[in-house]
């Protein structure tokens, strides 16, 4: 429903409303002062006049009412105009096959920008399960330090719920003779995850205690057991074992801290990482 039909509607109802009981307050107002006039004298006259001048103001205000409403109602319709008509254009003529046939065919939609998702997930079953492709690549750079003539080995950590493991060969029985010669007494091992946001390698230290029996090492964790970060010390009597592999590379070892993280955090760095020890708290 438009604004003037509100506004007729409105008019009408204000006048059966107001208009008409205006008009009667004023012939009540006029009935009043020709009855007080011919009938009264004095002050009733007086308070008879009184009150048909306040029946005929009010009565006046009345009706002043629906004239008002039906005044702004048709100002207020005025102003409103239809919208002009809009011919429909006529639709385009169709296209010959020979014109379409020749006409270049349209480039596909490019789809917009879609929100950053994490790095895909690569599973192998060398143990890389859950790794992203960022963080593969260095888990293949730390294993590849594996081999035969060293005295440690990089092992996946996920039994123990962490990404990889360092540690010394000293419980294989390739090894024992090597690391008797040494009386070791204390060992370390690394354990390291893997941070892909950060790219960051971040590692920590656990110390653990030799016992020999028979020439048979067995490892255990002490009640002084260590989680940190240890510095460059030898547990042992500072026996050298040396290692040849090709040509003008031979490797000394003493069975300290930095033999072990040396080779780690080099590998680390040739990826773009850091390697970051953790003193406290969990990986």
């Amino acid at each position: 429903m438009d604004k003037r039909k509100v506004g007729i509607i409105a008019t009408i109802v204000t006048a059966l409303a107001c208009g008409l009981p205006g008009i009667g307050l004023i012939c009540t107002s006029a009935l009043a002062l020709i009855g007080g006039s011919t009938n009264e004298a004095g002050s009733a006259l007086q308070n008879t006049t009184i009150g048909a001048a306040i029946f005929f103001v009010g009565g006046g205000i009345l009706i002043l009412i629906p004239i008002l409403v039906w005044f702004f109602a048709l100002r207020g319709g005025r102003g409103e105009q239809p919208a002009p008509f809009e011919p429909i254009p006529p639709p385009d003529p169709p296209e010959s096959p020979a014109v379409a046939a020749s006409a270049p065919a349209s480039p596909p939609a490019v789809p917009p920008p879609s929100t950053p998702v994490m790095p895909t997930m690569v599973g192998t079953p060398a143990g890389q399960a859950g790794l992203d492709a960022a963080s593969k690549v260095v888990y293949d750079r730390i294993m590849s330090l594996n081999r035969p003539t060293a005295p440690y080995q990089i092992v996946d950590g996920r039994e123990q719920n962490v990404d990889l493991i360092a540690e010394w060969k000293i419980v294989e029985a390739s090894w024992y003779e090597i690391f008797a010669k040494a009386n070791l007494t204390k060992v370390f091992r690394i354990q390291m995850k893997l941070d892909p946001v950060k790219h960051e390698v971040r590692a920590q230290d656990q110390e653990l205690t030799v016992s020999w029996k028979a020439g048979v090492p067995s490892l255990s964790f002490n009640a002084s057991f260590f989680r940190g970060q240890q510095s460059s010390i030898s547990f042992g009597t500072g026996y050298a074992f040396t290692e040849n592999l090709a040509p003008g590379q031979v490797y000394k070892y003493k069975f300290n801290t930095s033999e072990l993280k040396k080779p780690i955090q080099e590998a680390v760095a040739a990826c773009g990482w850091t390697y970051k020890g953790v003193a406290f708290g969990k990986l």
